[in-house]
């Protein structure tokens, strides 16, 4: 897993797997500057941007209104990968109500002592 931080875009990449990085992928927006985007071969997540990443962590609820306008097949397929550790630890998604919160900024004070 590797993560990217613009500061001053406000903007987190966080890459799941590099080895996929390059494979032909499928963008799923799960709200505006949200997206998920996933391999098409090996149907795994790939990236996640999220774009107003402190912003939208600010909010208790951010609603995913381009979840809720996937179709059923998308949201099928996808849900495991919602709810999986690696993409949860960045965002919680109830797929019901199109709810949820992005995670805490902290870590981003954590990521250049990482590196």
């Amino acid at each position: 897993m590797r993560f990217s931080y613009d500061e001053e875009g406000d903007v987190l990449e966080v890459i799941f797997d590099e080895r996929l990085h390059r494979a032909r992928k499928k963008a799923y927006r799960l709200r505006h500057g949200v997206v998920l985007y996933v391999s098409i071969d090996a149907m795994k997540p790939v990236q996640l941007t999220l774009v107003s990443y402190r912003g939208l962590a600010q909010f208790p609820v951010v609603h995913f209104d381009g979840w809720q306008a996937l179709p059923a097949s998308d949201k099928e397929l996808l849900l495991p990968m919602i709810t999986s550790p690696a993409i949860s630890a960045f965002l919680r998604l109830d797929p019901e109500t199109g709810n949820g919160h992005l995670s805490s900024t902290d870590m981003l004070e954590i990521l250049p002592v990482a590196a």
